[in-house]
């Protein structure tokens, strides 16, 4: 209750004095409470001696209480605090017998009331400085005025003391109202970081989720593309084989076109199966890509290869034209860059119905990008189309599904890797004209240009093994075994089949005339499996070449067949040429 009288808009100006001689008190309260005349009469006597523009003096006005003996003092003290009118200041004599002195009384004052100002009035020397200090402790609520005492000196240290009373219990309040109001935000702050630790819990938990699912799906996408794969590997390579045997045989045509027929959807099957891989780890941030030299000329030449037959098929021109200065070697990555335009490309035939694909590559900002356009004939395409390109799963429309087919993620997939080798993949389309598709990214280190001959149309030059090669194929499908053996046999190999690790271990550890030149190892085995076989012929000290044959295309697989200590990789199903070159 020490400051309840300061909490309102008022100042305190109670001031307590304890004196034994009452001659005193009364000049305490002539300083300190002076009679104010205030009739009518006398205001008009000041009026006509002043002027009715004379200032008007303000004095200040003190509420005066006073005790003969400090025990009579305490009890007023205790008193006013009780009532909530706390004293601001207190006038204490040194020497009032019989009772306390000064010093006891203030010591008891200040056990009750420890914010009252006190002033010590004496006329004699009872107590030194040191000793008061030693008794009250030092304070800065103490004052000492000798007797006989200034009416002036009186008035002004009242006036300073209750000022000084007054701005502390302000203080003091101000102080209470921040603590409470830092208290308030306090607790709001608390509950706001309850609320967002909540949250990010509950985010947590949805990412954890989230992370679960991506994980299931990739795991399930890396299963199924396994278990496409392998019977894929038999379908395309017994569809070529009977397809060659029936290459020029007018009567059977129809069965010829068949298995063309067959060949294109299966390989139509195993782009989709990479296409649905790659956007998966795409989103999941698991894609990456390599910087090693590479030919952006024989990365163009053997995508227009591939496609070469597919836009004689339709009656479409596929042209080539490379820049003078288009360097020779770029770091890039090659079979990220191959996917990328094969992608553009394709899509330019499929979407042309007569007249020209043109791919165009050149280099720009001083040779530091290289920028390859694919411009086509086809119907083109509105802005709105445009700006849904390349969303994953979009197409034009329903009925360009319907018409192409396709699953609407390859320019989805050719974004993000252009992205991701550090460019990016741009689209200017006019409907009924056609469209143009630009792919720059950067060259990285470039070296002196070497541009050669453009023609789209040739194939590359077949790459067949040394006849008598001896070579051990690892694999455990009797499908893939017979296939893989008839194209080895017919390229001029000597073909050795072992239908897991563990035989194949047992067939190179064991005494023989003729050493195996190479191993063609099946990843997926029973038993053991190739990564296993592969870690135990290294370690065994064997160094011959070993190509691993995987059904699983993901970029983990292949770095786990190189830590295992093979020297190349080929994802299943696969290429007959790209096996052959290999080997």
């Amino acid at each position: 209750m020490s400051g309840a009288t300061a909490a309102g808009s008022a100042m305190n100006r109670r001031v307590l004095v304890i004196d034994d001689n009452e001659t005193i008190q009364a000049d305490f309260r002539k300083i300190l409470t002076p009679v104010q005349p205030a009739d009518e009469e006398f205001r008009r006597t000041e009026a006509a001696l002043f002027g009715d523009t004379a200032p008007e003096l303000e004095s200040v006005r003190f509420e005066l209480a006073t005790a003969s003996q400090g025990k009579a003092g305490l009890e007023l003290v205790l008193a006013a605090r009780n009532e909530g009118r706390p004293f601001a200041c207190a006038f204490v004599d040194m020497r009032m017998p019989p009772g306390w002195d000064g010093i006891e009384t203030i010591e008891r004052l200040w056990a009750v009331d420890a914010e009252l100002e006190v002033v010590i009035c004496t006329a004699f020397s009872d107590y030194s400085w040191e000793e008061t200090v030693r008794r009250l402790g030092r304070t800065d609520r103490l004052l000492i005025v000798k007797k006989p005492f200034d009416a002036v000196e009186v008035l002004q240290v009242a006036s300073a003391l209750t000022h000084k009373w007054n701005l502390q219990q302000q203080a003091r309040r101000t102080l209470g109202e921040l603590d409470a109001l830092v208290r308030t935000r306090t607790k709001e702050l608390e509950r706001v970081r309850d609320d967002l630790l909540a949250l990010n819990r509950e985010l947590g938990r949805a990412k954890d989720a989230a992370e679960t699912a991506n994980r299931s799906k990739s795991l399930f996408l890396a299963n199924v593309s396994h278990e496409l794969r392998t019977p894929m590997t038999a379908i395309l390579g017994y569809a070529e084989e009977l397809k060659d045997r029936l290459e020029g045989r007018d009567d059977l045509r129809f069965e010829h076109e068949s298995l063309i027929t067959i060949q294109r959807n299966a390989q139509h099957l195993v782009l989709i199966i990479g296409d649905l891989l790659d956007i998966s780890k795409l989103e999941a941030g698991r894609l990456r890509v390599e910087s090693i030299p590479c030919s952006p000329l024989e990365v163009l030449r053997e995508v227009l290869g591939l496609l070469a037959q597919k836009a004689r098929a339709k009656g479409l021109e596929l042209a080539l034209e490379c820049a003078e200065d288009l360097p020779r070697s770029i770091a890039s990555d090659p079979l990220r860059l191959r996917q990328i335009v094969l992608n553009l490309v394709d899509n330019a035939i499929k979407f042309t119905g007569q007249g020209k694909v043109l791919v165009t590559a050149k280099t720009a900002g001083e040779g530091r990008e290289l920028v390859i356009a694919v411009s086509d004939q086809g119907c083109g395409m509105t802005p709105e189309v445009v700006a849904r390109l390349f969303r994953p799963f979009e197409q034009a429309d329903v009925s360009t599904s319907r018409r192409f087919g396709g699953t609407g993620l390859g320019l989805a997939i050719s974004r993000q890797l252009a992205r991701l080798l550090g460019g990016d993949l741009r689209v200017r389309s006019e409907p009924g004209v056609g469209s143009t598709f630009t792919l720059a990214v950067p060259t990285g280190v470039v070296s002196p240009s070497g541009r050669g001959p453009t023609d789209a149309g040739a194939p590359p030059s077949p790459i067949v093994p040394p006849p008598g090669s001896r070579v051990l194929l690892v694999e455990d499908g009797l499908d893939n075994q017979r296939l893989f053996a008839r194209i080895l046999e017919r390229a001029g190999l000597a073909v050795t089949v072992a239908g897991t690790g563990t035989r194949c271990l047992e067939l190179i550890g064991a005494p023989s005339e003729h050493r195996f030149e190479l191993v063609l190892m099946d990843i997926q085995m029973p038993e053991m499996d190739g990564l296993q076989a592969t870690a135990r012929l290294r370690a065994a000290g064997h160094d011959l070449p070993i190509v691993a044959l995987s059904a699983g295309a993901m970029l983990e697989d292949e770095h786990a067949c190189a830590s295992a200590g093979c020297n190349a990789f080929l994802a299943k199903p696969i290429d007959r040429t790209l096996l052959l070159s290999t080997i």
